[in-house]
């Protein structure tokens, strides 16, 4: 519901506490007067603007973590958890945050038996944040209109290697290594058939954190791999091989075009885990990849405060790792014109922004990743 409907469920009593906090006359008596008058000053573009640039750091946090959630309605565990996150191990007490919120008006609790222990933000409200939000880093002069003269689109192609691999596995004897990986020569052998090809991993070094076998695999294969083991597309025999399960083989039979839709969401969940304001990083790269092309360092600058170090990762190798993958999974088309680097959603990833709430999707479980060889 818009601003103007939560202002008529509102008792006469807040009305009257949002006009003191807002500076509205405070002569009106008649509940139609209370809303008109705080409509007017709370309407303008202009007192939103200036409101959210005025507000401390965590405040605006909390305010992101609400604004740019897709979800319609909170419980309060959910702001207190959001509450959290925006402190970020500062002081402070989540629940401040909420009723801060709650006294600006922009945050009600439900009205009905059905929705009371609900909070909500006003519709018309929220767009206007989200809009104030992304402005800052979608200058018209630096948006491309059309596609640079150099540019990658993998729509649809992570699918198709992995019902490459899952055909793989059905007619190749997979053996695998102590540590559970598939031998390297038969490696190559399969990423030769890919798409996009990768190279076994040979260097010695650190790789952990983003899936269950990423530390034996290349990145995108070790999304592959999880994703279908994680599906009960094949099992990992104790002899030493990999064999394809009845649902596998129909998997090969049966192709769904849907499944790309899946594979993205297990790689939220996924990489949720050491990455975990990944949801806010999301919401944030749709917005500005559409429409037009957008430089990728606009876009950096956008959700750089969402990303934390993780390990021996850094926060600018962590984005280019989310916008590599968010490439490989059909979700971004990249591009590049004179030295600059573009970012555009796909038709895919256009439809997945508004149809998959990354908020939503729940780390993978423990029980996954250590199940690990």
């Amino acid at each position: 519901m818009r601003m103007a409907d939560w202002l008529t469920y509102t008792d006469i009593d807040q009305l009257k506490q949002l006009n003191r906090y807002y500076g509205c006359d405070s002569n009106h008596h008649s509940k139609h007067d209370l809303i008109c008058s705080l409509l007017r000053q709370m309407g303008k573009k202009s007192q939103l603007k200036r409101m959210m640039e005025e507000l401390p750091p965590e405040t605006k946090r909390f305010l992101q973590l609400i604004v740019l959630d897709t979800s319609m309605s909170y419980t309060m565990e959910e702001l207190l958890a959001k509450g959290r996150a925006a402190l970020n191990g500062a002081n402070g007490e989540p629940r401040t945050l909420i009723v801060e919120a709650m006294k600006r008006g922009w945050l009600f609790s439900g009205y009905s038996h059905r929705t009371q222990y609900l909070y909500h933000m006003p519709s018309d409200t929220k767009e206007q944040m989200i809009q104030l939000l992304i402005e800052p880093f979608r200058d018209p002069l630096r948006i491309l209109r059309e596609t640079p003269g150099f540019y990658r689109d993998e729509e649809k192609q992570m699918l198709e290697d992995l019902h490459h691999f899952l055909n793989f596995i059905g007619r190749e004897v997979v053996r695998v290594t102590n540590d559970g990986s598939i031998y390297k020569q038969q490696q190559r052998q399969l990423f030769k058939s890919f798409h996009i090809p990768e190279e076994p991993i040979c260097q010695k070094g650190p790789r952990f954190g983003f899936g269950r076998k990423y530390h034996l695999y290349p990145d995108r294969f070790s999304l592959l791999y999880d994703y279908a083991f994680y599906k009960g597309y094949f099992i990992e025999e104790e002899e030493g091989y990999l064999s394809l399960t009845e649902s596998g083989f129909g998997k090969i039979k049966h192709k769904d075009i849907q499944e790309a839709k899946d594979l993205y969401r297990f790689w939220i969940r996924l990489y949720r885990r050491p990455i975990p304001h990944l949801p806010m990083i999301i919401r944030l790269i749709g917005l500005l990849s559409y429409p037009g092309w957008i430089p990728a360092e606009l876009v950096y600058e956008a959700v750089g405060e969402w990303i934390s170090p993780y390990y021996y990762e850094t926060e600018q190798s962590l984005f280019q790792r989310i916008i590599q993958m968010m490439l490989h999974l059909g979700v971004l088309r990249t591009g590049i014109e004179g030295e600059q680097h573009y970012l555009t959603l796909t038709e895919s990833g256009l439809k997945w922004m508004q149809g998959i709430s990354a908020f939503r999707e729940q780390v993978i479980e423990d029980g996954f990743i250590k199940t690990s060889s």
